[in-house]
Order: structure tokens, then sequence, then C-alpha cells
């Protein structure tokens, strides 16, 4: 697609995740969701996928950036090259989103300096909601602001097609583990404790 034509790009990028998260994930339907308040009106539930890729299979993830959800410095996936990285798509109108929230900071914590943590805030309109949602549940680790989804769309080896999703990259940079659901801290901590020893 022409690099002249953001306008176009971005509505065709907005397009596909709207997409695909109707399809399966966190969707709204026009009646009774309030994809502001996160009604659970209308919800319609995801349960949990786990792809594992094998070592000798795995694709190099694409880089996203974008601005930060809080103070808007311009945060760019490719600074956090050498270590595992955890990507978590999630939304502030998101009713599992809120509920993986601890989960995910508990295992960041856990984690330590294994893993890098990094977020996307998919399909939020105005930043102050997920700004809202991020100090609510104490989260540490940045966030990306992606309303329209365009770094979303990046994913298309192994797409986060549901919100939430997380997606477990490995010190190579390739994409290793896609979570489509929301995931529990020890979950998530086993799964990256594999990867950061090269399974």
């Amino acid at each position: 697609m022409s690099p002249n034509l953001p306008g176009r790009t971005t509505a065709v990028a907005a397009m596909i995740i709207s997409a695909l998260l109707v399809i399966t994930g966190c969707s709204t339907s026009s009646a009774g969701q309030d994809s502001q308040t996160g009604s659970e009106n209308g919800y319609v539930g995801h349960d949990q996928q786990l792809t594992r890729v094998p070592v000798g299979k795995r694709d190099k993830a694409p880089t996203i950036s974008g601005p930060a959800l809080l103070g808007g410095k311009q945060i760019n996936s490719a600074d956090y090259a050498g270590s595992v990285l955890v990507i978590n798509v999630w939304g502030s109108w998101c009713p599992p989103c809120r509920k993986e929230a601890p989960d995910l900071e508990k295992a960041a914590n856990t984690l330590g300096s294994k893993a890098q943590f990094l977020g996307i805030d998919s399909r939020d309109p105005g930043q102050a909601a997920p700004q809202a949602f991020v100090r609510t549940h104490k989260i540490t680790y940045p966030s990306i602001y992606d309303p329209d989804g365009t770094q979303v769309v990046k994913f298309d080896d192994l797409p986060p097609s549901a919100i939430p999703s997380t997606l477990v990259i490995d010190k190579q940079g390739r994409m290793a583990v896609r979570i489509l659901g929301s995931i529990t801290s020890d979950t998530l901590v086993d799964i990256v404790d594999d990867v950061a020893a090269g399974k």
C-alpha cells in the first residue's frame, strides 16, 4: 500500500482489526454494549488458545512503535532487542482485560529482568479511559496507544486476533508464543521461563 495514502492505510487497518475482533475475542454488539464503560451486556467471550512455535520454525516479529499511553514518549519494540518481550494487547473497554491486568503486572514483577513487558492499547478512541485503567491497576510497564489497530495488524503471521491477546517474542526477536484470551500470572511465568531458556 502506498506510503502516500496514510488516511487510507489507517482506514484499512481499522477495518481489518475490527473484523478480526468481531470474529474472536472481546467484541461489542449493537444491543446493550457500551464499549467505553466496558459493560458486560452483549460481551462475547473467548476461550484461551495457546500457540507455541517450535524454535526452528519461528518467524521474525514485526517492529511496532507509537506514542506511550502515559507521557507520550515514542516507544519502539526494536529497543527491546536481545530480551524476551511480552506484548499484551488490551483495551479499557474489555472486561477480561480488567480481570487479567493484575496477573500481568504480577508476572512482570516475578520475572524481573528475565523479560520486558509492553502493552498495546487498542480500540480506545480517547486516552482518558485507558490512562485511568493503567493507574487503577497500577501497571508499571508502558503501553503504546494504538486506537485504530495499525500496530496490532502488523502481526500478520501469528495475529493477536482477540482482545486480550499476549505475544511472547524470544531473545532473537522471533514469535515464540501467542495466547488468545486472558492468561494467569503462573501460566505466563512458566511460558516466559521456557522461552528464556531457549525452548
